[in-house]
């Protein structure tokens, strides 16, 4: 569980580094006007409704939950980096959608991994925990990415936040192993109908 919400923790500072610095960097660095900051973070949405979507049905096969939510931490990091070093809105919006889609569809895997991690009388706990740690990452990214860009340029400060979300792929694995998970079985076939209540 500690692994999961250091995880959560550094990936939120990570991500909320470029997020934090996004608009100035858009309009001014790049000089794109407002509307464009505007499409970037509506398609953006729209993508990360569709990697949550897709997350779901990976998340549901236990070989592929692994793989998605280190892939889904390591990806996000990487892609939210790379805007640093973009020279136009699109390709800053693509970075961005991208990413934002990663770290959506990282986060069904995350939660079913949790749940394998802790005993079910301790679900509620091990979720608020998770919450917790995520919350606080949202907290610190803004001020972290205050503190650097008075020390370096934007550009810099965004390719720096690749460092907290590489370590939170390092947490994941970390949980992984140190719950001793049972081996997956045959990997099932991707479902996306949505079961009946009934």
């Amino acid at each position: 569980m500690g692994g999961i919400g250091a995880a959560s923790f550094l990936a939120d500072v990570g991500h909320e580094v470029p997020t934090a610095l996004m608009a100035g960097f858009v309009t001014t660095t790049l000089g794109a006007p407002a509307a464009a900051l505007g499409a970037i973070e509506g398609i953006s949405d729209g993508l990360a409704g569709t990697g949550r979507f897709v997350g779901g049905a990976l998340a549901d096969d236990r070989r592929r939950r692994r793989t998605v939510a280190v892939g889904g931490y390591t990806t996000t990091a990487v892609l939210s980096a790379l805007i640093g070093v973009t020279t136009s809105a699109a390709q800053a919006g693509a970075l961005r959608g991208a990413a934002w889609a990663a770290r959506r569809l990282r986060v069904p895997a995350r939660n079913a991994l949790l749940a394998d991690v802790v005993p079910a009388s301790a679900y509620g706990r091990a979720y608020g925990f998770e919450r917790t740690m995520d919350n606080l990452g949202a907290i610190v990214g803004p001020l972290l990415a205050l503190g650097l860009v008075s020390l370096v340029s934007v550009r810099i400060a965004m390719l720096l936040s690749v460092i907290l979300g590489l370590l939170a792929a390092v947490a994941i694995v970390y949980a992984i192993r140190q719950a001793k998970l049972p081996r997956a079985g045959e990997r099932r076939r991707l479902r996306f109908q949505v079961p009946s209540s009934r």
